[in-house]
């Protein structure tokens, strides 16, 4: 069996050295493809005009890491209408081009992390051994397209946070699937009555309490049937009952501890910035008593029943 076989090298690679360097399998290989044509006007290039090595990366074999140097060439297009008169030549799809790294392994490792994410998923790479960090695992998982949006009837629909506090986006989830279908870049009406709009099929909107997503669906979908979701239905009663509660004991523990710090110091000290003056600064020092979980929220509450 010959080594391009043994390690499942396409066709037009041939091997011609195996080593070990500094702990990784390096195998040297030349291309021997017979045609070669140009990207653009693809015309078959038959004027070598230089050659040159790639260094890619491929799957580990028997847990050593494995890189890859092939030698390539480069062609003159002799067509005379081509803008493009030097050109090299492609290897897919076992690489795609100016990528370092090899198909199989880019999948191997967007796999690994839809299924662990990113910190885990470099921890087992790197006992897998393979080369790479959690940031690029996640530029494997972004880079995966996008499936295309079928027929939706049921429709949810919600805002979320690029980045906390400061950018807010859109999440559309098929409520029959449960499965997450498109994001939008912002959470306005207009942005989701435009995407509704391109999906006549909807006959149900489940949405929150606020009027922009109310207004998008009855802009863009007018046919469908608009519900709040469970989750606001819930928790606006939630709150409704319990945040005067907490808020009255929140000013409870203010009045306990006077507003200040232990030692007599006064709220407004300048030793202290205001961020971290009153209870939130009182129970961050370890001679509060509520560090020691002698004057929290809840026991204050249980201690006033």
């Amino acid at each position: 069996m010959k080594v391009e076989q043994v390690l499942a090298l396409p066709e037009g690679l041939e091997v011609t050295n195996i080593d070990v360097i500094d702990g990784v399998l390096t195998i040297s290989a030349v291309s021997t493809q017979t045609s070669v044509c140009c990207p653009l006007c693809s015309s078959v290039g038959t004027r070598v005009h230089s050659h040159y090595t790639r260094t890619i990366a491929d799957l580990p074999c028997a847990g050593q890491p494995v890189r890859l140097l092939v030698q390539v060439r480069k062609f003159f297009c002799d067509v005379s209408t081509c803008a493009r008169k030097i050109f090299v030549e492609r290897l897919a799809p076992f690489v795609v081009p100016l990528a370092r790294v090899t198909t199989r392994l880019s999948e191997s490792v967007q796999v690994i992390g839809f299924a662990t994410g990113g910190m885990l998923g470099a921890r087992l790479t790197d006992r897998l051994g393979i080369q790479t960090c959690w940031m690029t695992i996640l530029r494997r998982m972004m880079a995966r397209p996008t499936a295309l949006v079928e027929q939706v009837v049921e429709l949810g629909i919600d805002d979320f946070a690029f980045r906390r506090g400061r950018k807010f986006g859109s999440i559309l989830v098929d409520m029959q699937s449960h499965n997450v279908i498109d994001l939008l870049p912002d959470r306005k009406a207009e942005t989701a009555a435009a995407w509704m709009g391109a999906h006549p099929e909807i006959e149900l909107v489940s949405r929150d309490r606020g009027g922009d997503y109310a207004a998008g669906a009855r802009q863009g979908a007018p046919q469908a049937t608009q519900v709040a979701d469970r989750f606001h239905l819930y928790s606006a009663p939630h709150r409704r009952v319990f945040d005067p509660f907490w808020r009255k004991e929140r000013l409870r523990a203010h009045d306990l501890w006077g507003g200040g710090l232990p030692g007599g110091k006064p709220q407004g000290d300048s030793s202290m910035p205001q961020s971290r003056t009153g209870p939130k600064a009182f129970r961050a020092r370890s001679d509060c008593p509520a560090h020691h979980g002698e004057a929290t929220l809840p026991n204050l509450a249980y201690r006033r029943r």
